[in-house]
């Protein structure tokens, strides 16, 4: 699910982007909090700009149920459009996700960089 959830973003189908995520959804990222509706703009804005390709590794998952949960680690890559691509973005991220009607869905996402630069 979290693949396809990252596939759908490099594709830039907010359709199937949105689609796995529940109506409370909501991320931390670092110190920030987006709910759903904030995120998605905010995603989709980033669609014209250039794209974000996520290698996902280093998995640490539990089920209970009808919730799981995981925690990995992540290396983006942005490539703007016309240009070359970045240097990798590190996270360190977890999830929890719910299993409504038989389809998992993302409930909960927390995204902590890893390598940032020094501040000035």
């Amino acid at each position: 699910m979290l693949r396809r959830w990252y596939d759908a973003t490099e594709k830039h189908d907010s359709a199937g982007w949105t689609d796995l995520l529940l109506p409370s959804f909501f991320i931390f990222e670092d110190t920030t909090v987006y709910d759903k509706p904030t995120l998605t703009r905010l995603v989709v804005e980033g669609y014209s700009q250039g794209t974000d390709r996520a290698q996902l590794y280093d998995f640490r998952t539990e089920v209970s149920g009808d919730v799981a949960w995981s925690s990995f680690r992540n290396d983006e890559v942005w490539t703007p459009n016309g240009g070359k691509p970045e240097a990798p973005r590190r996270f360190m991220e977890s999830a929890v996700f719910r299993r409504v009607d038989g389809r998992w869905l993302m409930e909960r996402y927390h995204a902590t960089r890893v390598n940032r630069e020094p501040a000035p």
